[in-house]
């Protein structure tokens, strides 16, 4: 009895640790409606793959995070100007 108990309690912590590892940081599931201001953002990063809605993350100047869709012209630009001035890195949203 005490046996099984123990394979039961191992098994539960094993399965929450696997769980707590294996998915993404941070998804987006609702996207901005209109272009940001270019001159307010300072960085962007890609969502996961993992994530069930391809999206990228905008940094703004006041710390804010917005998500927006990768096929949306106005996103494809900002990323190409951040880009340009990061040499070719997505910049940290930290």
């Amino acid at each position: 009895c005490v046996c099984v108990c123990v394979c039961v309690c191992v098994c539960v912590v094993c399965c929450v640790g696997l769980r707590m590892s294996s998915g993404p940081e941070k998804c987006c599931f609702t996207f901005a409606e209109r272009q940001i201001p270019r001159g307010r953002v300072v960085g962007y990063t890609k969502t996961s793959q993992q994530c069930s809605n391809p999206a990228v993350m905008f940094k703004t100047q006041k710390g804010r995070q917005v998500c927006a869709r990768p096929s949306d012209r106005w996103v494809k630009d900002y990323i190409n100007i951040l880009d340009s001035k990061n040499f070719g890195k997505q910049t940290p949203l930290l």
